[in-house]
């Protein structure tokens, strides 16, 4: 894809939207285009963090494996939404799979071009980070929800 449909994605995703264009420039070198198939792994849980993803188009499930019970489905990412932030974290691996479960178009950053950028750039590093600290935030109290309802008495359940 060309850097012109990247900044396009860039300029429309809700991440980056309100981003300085000066620095949409930036990770638009440092970003492709790339579209998953339905059943494709986007990354995989315990391998090299090695990739940012602003999703586009389609339907992600971030997963985990847990022993006898199989692939569990902890949560459903959908357009405009991000998914992975273990490559802001050392030691760089991913915590979790995911799967697209649609075909899904995504803004797939470098990470360790962004890292590097990060360490450059403070105010690019502070605006990600903040970015990325209410995503964790918010899939931390998606996480806690779905607890409660989990370990709520079964009458009081959600079907």
């Amino acid at each position: 894809m060309s850097k012109a449909a990247i900044l396009e994605a860039l300029r429309q995703h809700p991440f980056t939207h309100d981003m300085e264009e000066a620095w949409k420039e930036v990770l638009a070198e440092m970003a492709r285009l790339q579209t998953y198939p339905p059943d494709a792994l986007l990354l995989r849980e315990g391998r090299a963090a090695d990739a940012f993803f602003l999703i586009v188009d389609g339907l992600v499930a971030i997963e985990m494996f847990a022993p006898e019970r199989g692939t569990l489905r902890l949560q459903t990412v959908s357009a405009g939404e991000v998914v992975g932030w273990s490559w802001a974290l050392p030691p760089y691996r991913w915590e979790f799979d995911a799967r697209a479960l649609a075909e899904t178009t995504a803004v797939v950053l470098d990470a360790a071009a962004l890292r590097a950028r990060m360490s450059q750039d403070c105010a690019l590093a502070a605006w990600i980070l903040s970015r990325l600290l209410a995503v964790v935030a918010g899939r931390l109290k998606a996480t806690r929800l779905q607890l409660l309802d989990l370990y709520a008495p079964s009458e009081r359940r959600t079907p």
